[in-house]
């Protein structure tokens, strides 16, 4: 029992030290922060005001959206379909005692030939829609990567123009959901500079 109170005390005397210990280190960073010349930056921001970013999102929701389209487009041809050979069935049970055998094989193979026009155009729909979105998926994938990219060499050709020591993302948080950073005293915010960089910028065209 005394042995796990030395323990316990042990550790808290550890957490205390290294609580203690916090102001001390920031203040260090903050001393020697003084000396650097940093950039501060909200790619965020960044991502969501450039021009190209906002033309690729307006593309990507009439693509989605045409393929909503094509998709209700098939489905009411199904539906149809579907409609078709539900009101033969009735037909046929309605009729069934009056109508001849001929009648009969023939409404029955009728029948028979929408079911299977029925299930090959579902397939077909499945197999459509399921292509388009993963294409559609891959486009949104690749373009978002090479936004960031982009955002990040437009970032680091004006940092180095501008000789800044040290560029930070403030948008940044820990593993509890709070930001690295509150405050960077003498820190430049080019995170405006850099959108209008990017939005000057003819060279960036959007994906086919």
């Amino acid at each position: 029992m005394l042995a796990c109170i030395g323990v316990a005390k042990y550790l808290f005397s550890v957490r205390l030290a290294l609580l203690l210990l916090i102001p001390l280190i920031m203040a260090a960073e903050v001393v020697h922060a003084h000396g650097m010349s940093i950039a501060t930056v909200d790619a965020g921001k960044i991502f969501s005001h450039w021009d190209y970013t906002i033309r690729f999102e307006d593309k990507a929701e009439k693509l989605s959206k045409s393929l909503e389209n094509d998709n209700e487009d098939r489905l009411a041809v199904i539906r149809k379909l579907a409609k078709r050979q539900q009101d033969m069935a009735v037909k046929y049970r309605d009729g069934q005692t009056s109508m001849s055998d001929e009648e009969k094989a023939a409404m029955d193979k009728s029948f028979k030939n929408l079911g299977r026009e029925l299930k090959a155009l579902e397939q077909n729909r499945v197999v459509y829609m399921t292509r388009e979105q993963e294409k559609l998926s891959k486009l949104k994938a690749e373009t978002s990567k090479f936004i960031l990219g982009r955002i990040e060499e437009e970032i680091n050709v004006y940092a180095k123009q501008q000789d800044f020591d040290m560029d930070i993302e403030m948008q940044g948080h820990t593993t509890r959901n709070l930001p690295f950073f509150l405050h960077l005293e003498g820190a430049v915010d080019i995170t405006d500079t850099i959108i209008l960089r990017l939005n000057q910028s003819n060279q960036d065209k959007l994906p086919k």
